[in-house]
């Protein structure tokens, strides 16, 4: 039975509150539903919980009679659920008596938006950890951007088996600059009506479902200057790479996230092994510094693999990651190194990435026993948990709510996301 204020008028319920709360949580997500969103019931209540996911293991084929056994290499990739965020309320019990549709604007969908912008700038920094290149630096966004990237990411293998698999995740200003365009392209194909009402759908493109975003980060490139070039004698693999021609003694040097290439080192497709012709592009795993006499240790993504490396598995082993090759060659001594973008510019990013590329879960969280109020809800559709909390402080005769999500992000494969750098904003 709802319960009342005395003079005949009906309070809103905890309950309806926290189903306005997770409509509004779910509607102001673009990023996260984009994303691979299958993880929730592996999950135990809480933060600090984790999940594994085995990603299929790569095989390389033998010419000829003789049988090549494949070595089976443990793949797994570990989703920890480490971020929460809540919003805390207060509210009288005059203003129970509100309409729900005034309620949640006063109330709910300022809080629950904030949640929700949260969550998404998680996917975003997440989605910043690509490697992968598209498009030509501080040039504008275009629609043959968008032809080209659907070609490379076909270069690449990333999978183009189903509608609405791949997307492209925009910035709203490089949207609206091609808004117009976008929208001669899409006349008459009547498939952008369908999802018209989510939130930031542009429509379909190039194999890709189109969204934008106000808040997709900008990137700001290291400062670095000289001429870099690797240093070692031997070839390098790996995901620490030596080099040195830096310009002397600076901080910052390069930036997490900046993005890099060696010369000789070529992208290749994954199934063939072959080169497609294009420099592979690295990205900067922790920010660099280089010391005094100009030289620095570079972390990268994807770690380094020329078909010849090897590794151990749990009877100790050596197995072979032939399969695993993601580069032409490996890197050699004196390698000139090119740095994405000019020093310290600022440049608007867009995304265009699989479903399988960003892993989010956002599971339940566990209720504290001793609240006079404690409930949670999880939707059927989206997976998606918030849990709500209430006290009542008899002082002043409020309530005060706490609204709360858990959730954990990873890029779970890097090799199935592009990133671009367009217009330079400084």
């Amino acid at each position: 039975m709802p319960q009342t204020n005395g003079i005949g008028g009906k309070l809103l319920t905890s309950d309806l509150i926290l189903k306005e709360a997770m409509w509004q949580f779910k509607n102001n997500l673009v990023a996260c539903k984009r994303v691979f969103r299958d993880l929730e019931s592996k999950v135990v209540n809480g933060v600090g919980n984790s999940v594994s996911v085995k990603k299929p293991y790569r095989v390389k084929s033998t010419e000829g009679r003789t049988l090549g056994i494949q070595p089976l290499v443990d793949n797994t990739v570990t989703i920890t659920i480490n971020r929460q965020r809540n919003v805390g309320l207060k509210w009288t019990i005059q203003d129970l008596t509100l309409s729900i549709e005034d309620f949640s604007q006063r109330y709910i969908q300022p809080a629950v938006g904030e949640i929700a912008t949260q969550v998404e700038l998680s996917v975003f920094n997440e989605a910043q950890n690509a490697y992968f290149m598209t498009g030509t630096v501080g040039t504008d966004l275009s629609y043959s951007t968008f032809a080209l990237t659907r070609a490379q990411m076909n270069g690449v293998a990333i999978p183009d088996e189903g509608t609405g698999l791949r997307s492209a995740l925009i910035n709203d200003i490089d949207a609206a600059n091609i808004s117009t365009s976008l929208m001669t392209v899409f006349a008459g194909q009547g498939s952008i009506a369908k999802d018209s009402i989510q939130k930031g759908y542009m429509g379909p493109l190039s194999g890709m479902e189109f969204y934008s975003s106000p808040i997709v980060p900008t990137h700001t490139v290291g400062n670095y200057g000289g001429t870099p070039l690797s240093n070692n004698v031997t070839a390098q693999t790996g995901s620490s790479i030596v080099t040195d021609g830096w310009t002397a003694s600076v901080t910052g040097l390069l930036k997490q996230y900046d993005v890099i290439t060696f010369a000789g080192v070529y992208e290749i497709n994954p199934i063939t092994r072959t080169s497609t012709g294009r420099l592979q592009t690295f990205v900067v795993t922790a920010d660099v510094n280089s010391d005094s006499g100009g030289n620095a240790t570079v972390l990268v993504s994807p770690s380094i693999n020329d078909g010849t490396l090897t590794t151990t598995d749990v009877e100790g082993t050596t197995v072979s990651l032939a399969a695993y090759q993601n580069v032409s060659a490996a890197v050699v001594n004196n390698a000139a190194i090119t740095v994405m973008g000019t020093a310290n510019g600022v440049y608007r990013q867009n995304f265009y990435m699989h479903k399988n590329a960003i892993a989010l879960c956002v599971p339940q969280l566990e209720l504290p026993r001793s609240a006079v109020v404690a409930e949670r809800i999880t939707d059927a559709e989206s997976g998606l948990s918030l849990s709500l909390t209430e006290g009542y402080t008899v002082g002043d005769n409020t309530e005060t709510t706490r609204l709360d999500a858990v959730w954990g992000v990873k890029l779970m494969n890097p090799e199935l996301i592009f990133k671009q750098y367009t217009a330079k904003l400084n």
